[in-house]
This record gives C-alpha cells, sequence and structure tokens, in this order.
C-alpha cells in the first residue's frame, strides 16, 4: 500500500519530482556556497570548471563574489580561469570587491581578494568644474543675479573634488593616483592638460541645488561624473549621482546663504564613495 502511495504522488503534475530534494549539486552551486568537498569530488568526475549560469559566472566568479576563499582557492588549484568575465565584463577581483549592483563594497573578502591577480594601479586625471543652473539653484536668500557670485565663493567643484580625495587616500584601497587635479570653477576650459600617461580622464561636472521652501533653502547636489581613456571618444562611465542622498531633513535645510557650502561638504562627503567606485568598476572593465 505505501508503494502504491509513492507511485501515486509521482504522477501527480502538481507534486514535486520524486528524489528532487536529492538532486545533485551543481559544481556552480557548490562554488556559489563554498562546499569545497562537493567541489574536490565533481572535480574528480570531471566537472567542467569554466561552467557558466545564466549570468555568464563561472564557478571561480561565483565563489569569490560571495567570498568562499577555500573554494576559490580550490578552484585556482584545479586550473580555473581567473581572468574569466561574465555577461557584464565583470571578473573574479571585482565581483569580490564590489557588489554587481555598485556601490556597495565587500569588507569581508580580503581573503578572496589575496588569492586572486591583482588589478594595476590606475592614473587618472581629475578635472571638476561647477555649473550654475538657474532651473536647479532657487535660493530664499539669493537674488538670481548673484547666483553666479555667489556660487564661485562656494567653491562647489573644490569641495566634491576634495571629497573624492579624502575618500581615495582613506578607503580607496590604493587602486588610484590622481595624477593632475584641477577644480577649474566654471571655467569651460581646464587650465591643465592631462598628463600623457594617465589611463582615464575623469570629468566631474558639480550642480549645486537650492529649492527655496519658506522660509528655508532646501539643498542638493547633482555630480555629473564622465570616465574616458586618452584618445577615445566613447566614455567608459557616464552617470550622475546625489539626486538621491538623504542626509536628513534637518541637516538638508539651511536658514541663510552661509550654511550652504557646509551642506554641500556634507552632501560631496556622502557622495564621494559611490563616485569613486564607479570610476574604480569602469576603469576595470576590459
Amino acid at each position: 500500500m505505501r508503494l502504491c502511495v509513492i507511485l501515486i504522488a509521482c504522477l501527480l503534475p502538481t507534486a514535486l519530482p520524486c528524489g528532487a530534494a536529492d538532486a545533485p549539486m551543481s559544481l556552480l552551486e557548490a562554488a556559489k556556497k563554498g562546499r569545497t568537498l562537493r567541489i574536490e569530488e565533481l572535480f574528480s568526475k570531471h566537472a567542467d570548471l569554466e561552467v557558466r549560469d545564466k549570468e555568464g559566472r563561472t564557478p571561480l566568479l561565483l565563489a569569490a563574489q560571495y567570498g568562499h576563499a577555500a573554494a576559490v582557492q580550490s578552484l585556482l588549484e584545479k586550473g580555473a580561469n581567473p581572468l574569466a568575465r561574465d555577461a557584464n565584463h565583470w571578473n573574479a577581483y571585482m565581483l569580490a570587491l564590489m557588489a554587481p549592483s555598485g556601490g556597495v563594497v565587500h569588507t569581508t573578502h580580503e581573503a578572496v581578494l589575496k588569492l586572486l591577480p591583482q588589478p594595476k594601479r590606475f592614473r587618472v586625471a581629475v578635472d571638476a568644474l561647477w555649473t550654475a543652473d538657474k532651473g536647479l539653484f532657487r535660493s530664499c536668500f539669493i537674488r538670481p543675479d548673484a547666483i553666479p557670485a555667489h556660487l564661485r565663493e562656494v567653491h562647489a567643484d573644490a569641495i566634491v573634488l576634495e571629497a573624492l580625495q579624502r575618500y581615495l587616500g582613506a578607503s580607496g584601497r590604493d587602486l588610484i593616483a590622481i595624477a593632475s587635479a584641477d577644480a577649474r570653477g566654471n571655467s569651460e576650459v581646464s587650465s591643465r592638460e592631462a598628463a600623457a600617461d594617465v589611463d582615464a580622464v575623469l570629468t566631474l561636472e558639480v550642480l549645486p541645488g537650492a529649492t527655496c521652501v519658506q522660509p528655508n533653502d532646501q539643498m542638493f547636489l547633482q555630480i555629473h561624473a564622465v570616465v574616458k581613456r586618452p584618445g577615445e571618444a566613447s566614455p567608459l562611465l557616464d552617470k550622475s549621482f546625489g539626486t538621491s542622498v538623504k542626509l536628513g531633513m534637518r541637516e538638508q535645510l539651511a536658514t541663510n546663504a552661509a550654511q550652504h557650502e557646509p551642506l554641500y561638504r556634507a552632501w560631496a562627503k556622502a557622495q564621494a564613495g559611490t563616485v569613486y567606485w564607479a570610476v574604480v568598476a569602469a576603469l576595470m572593465l576590459p
């Protein structure tokens, strides 16, 4: 009778396949979960080390992404390609360093990063400028005709450049060296030429914003980042940042014009990491 019940259950269309709970773990799944012994077992049965999932990730890429150092080492010892890239051109080092969605840096994957080929240190020329957009800057305290003079005193481009430099020195993992930096204000042309040996030029267009919400100004700062390799027309990165920073309503509100600069500094500091890692990811792409 018990055998009949089992057979009937297997024939029902809504039932789970018999033995599904005991389905063998694939090499991709074993790598993702860090099951080193299972990886060893599958390798002994001639499993393909370069098999890929729907996102183009090999077992090594998955083990690196999820921070499994023992699995990464095992796969490397068996000949897995450490330079393989997924469908988005991310390699194992990039996946171990950053979340693929961007902006989130893994802080617990140091052991994995040490096992993988290290990226080069990129030399970057940084060119920052600010743009006075009357559609973005409408202050309760500054007349429209006085906006350019006020923003020249604020130096929003220098504020963003300084925040980026501070982040690079404190948390940037020494992946980028700033070969030259120019905060050119609202000049259309930089006064400095990028060095011939730089790997890329990063242009930061800073758009200071304010909205008059009587009796205060609600402040925000947009940063448009463009990364180009010398001699190439198409950018590696062309993205705007800072439109959704949440510093808290009390911090964003200025009760007078003198508070604009410190609020912009707080905003730039909050965005520096996101901008930096987006630049790093762009430079690591082939």
